[in-house]
């Protein structure tokens, strides 16, 4: 089975909520463009991040200066699936 991912660098105080679904440490503000963010999504899948990746830039989530991590939403292309 082939998989593709699409990468993006978010603040790493997101990935709890993205990754594991703990958004005990979101603000309301931060769970809202979170979730705006995953529903403007090309595809769904799974998400993994790269943990040596931590740089600081700006966060595809928030738009503010992060620290941020890469990670990656993997999916099945939709020729492999056929």
């Amino acid at each position: 089975m082939n998989f593709d991912y699409y990468t993006y660098h978010i603040g790493e105080h997101y990935l709890s909520a993205l990754i594991n679904g703990d958004y005990s440490g979101l603000t309301d503000q931060e769970e809202k463009e979170l979730t705006a963010f995953i529903d403007s999504l090309p595809v769904s899948g799974h998400f993994d991040y790269l943990y040596e990746s931590a740089d600081i830039r700006e966060c595809e989530i928030s738009g503010l200066l992060n620290n941020t991590i890469d990670v990656r939403l993997y999916f099945q292309p939709k020729e492999a699936t056929q």
